[in-house]
């Protein structure tokens, strides 16, 4: 029922950029992708190998006014894999949505969502995520206001509102509970950010936040619900017109709902990145950070999280492109936060990275030639949890038919 709520968003999306001012840009393309995948369940033992055909439509709205941005993106894709006998075809789909408001010349609002429903393994959100291999449905929402002061300064109040939900039963066979219960979560998020510029070349900022994490389906005894506030400052340097990089720091205070069996946490927050562009044909962005973090694992009240990332864009001609990214993410669970009914459980380490490449040819003005390869591994010393490497490589056509 959920996944039809879904699909009947989507459709009334893509409907309404059809029904939209006809000044509106409007794109539509087609990419066709034949794969192979080394461990389509992403297990340690018993691999299984198959072939993956995915085929993805991608409708885009772009409409700019006088004051007024609209950006509507729907990505709908059929996914064959031919050695899954229970299941060979998932339908997946990515809606995004960006508004962009200019009240004035000083105040600003932005107002993005991001909707992705079907078997997505590898959420990639804020970082790479490990989660159960099941349908599931993840939401963002995000708003900001921007209101500048005087030239130079700015106030920034920003909102965010995730929502995971696995939408197919996972029973448990001694008690009948469905154990996607204990993940499903929402989380919300309220900020302010004071920026202010120094000269041309750097911005300072203060920030304050606070998060509140609900697992509202999970039972008594199993409930990660926590409060967390977030104090820091930050700041923006551009060394040179290829050089940019900016650093923030401060510290978390998490409480959690069980504060009788949880004692609360405190840790600092650190994350900078850096973007080189040595030529206008090449870009290269690294960033890192370390905080409190989401646990990834049911068993767990939180994890202390180091995540690293690099990508690297080369044009190599006006019609040759190559793109690749990795990310890392190590994850430490500590046996004070491990689940208290849970007995003998301690606390462990998770690590896991993901590289991808792709690289693209543009051999007509509205046919491109892709190649795309992806590796993923994790590495898990953690009770329950099962280590693996995945490899996918897969070729695509792409046509852009609007």
């Amino acid at each position: 029922m959920e996944m039809k709520k879904i699909e009947i968003l989507c459709a009334t999306a893509v409907l309404a950029a059809f029904t939209t001012d006809a000044a509106a840009e409007f794109l539509l393309s087609n990419r066709l992708r034949l794969g192979y995948d080394d461990n389509i369940y992403q297990t340690e033992k018993n691999k299984k190998e198959s072939f993956r055909l995915v085929d993805e439509i991608e409708a885009t709205l772009n409409e700019v006014l006088d004051n007024t941005y609209l950006g509507i993106t729907y990505r709908p894709s059929v996914l064959w894999v031919e050695a899954r006998s229970d299941d060979e075809v998932d339908i997946l789909h990515n809606l995004n949505f960006n508004l962009i408001q200019e009240f004035t010349p000083r105040l600003t609002l932005d107002l993005s969502d991001t909707l992705r429903a079907g078997q997505l393994p590898e959420l990639m959100d804020n970082g790479y995520i490990v989660r159960e291999d099941e349908d599931n449905i993840y939401n963002a929402a995000l708003a900001s206001l921007m209101y500048e002061f005087r030239p130079g300064t700015r106030l920034d109040l920003a909102g965010r509102w995730l929502t995971l939900r696995y939408t197919d039963e996972w029973k448990d066979p001694e008690t009948g509970k469905d154990l996607h219960d204990y993940d499903n979560y929402n989380s919300g998020v309220v900020g302010l950010s004071l920026r202010q510029q120094l000269g041309t070349l750097t911005t300072v900022s203060g920030d304050l936040r606070y998060q509140t994490l609900k697992y509202e389906d999970s039972p008594d005894g199993f409930n990660r619900d926590s409060d967390m506030v977030f104090a820091g400052l930050g700041a923006e340097q551009t060394f040179s017109p290829s050089l940019l990089g900016s650093l923030r720091a401060g510290a978390e205070w998490r409480e959690y709902k069980d504060s009788d069996a949880y004692d609360d946490q405190t840790k600092p927050y650190v994350e900078g990145s850096v973007t080189w562009m040595p030529t206008p044909a090449t870009r290269l962005t690294l960033s890192a950070s370390y905080s409190i973090y989401e646990s990834d694992i049911t068993n767990y009240m939180s994890q202390n999280r180091t995540y690293a990332s690099l990508s690297l864009a080369h044009d190599f001609s006006s019609r040759l492109h190559f793109y690749c990214s990795a990310a890392y993410t190590h994850g430490e669970y500590e046996e004070e936060y491990a689940n208290k009914n849970m007995e003998g459980l301690k606390g462990g380490d998770e690590d896991s990275a993901i590289f991808g490449a792709r690289l693209a040819y543009q051999v007509a003005p509205r046919n491109w030639l892709e190649l795309n390869y992806q590796f993923i591994t994790l590495d898990s010393d953690v009770e329950g949890r099962q280590s693996y490497d995945n490899n996918r490589v897969d070729v695509a056509w792409k046509i852009q038919i609007l």
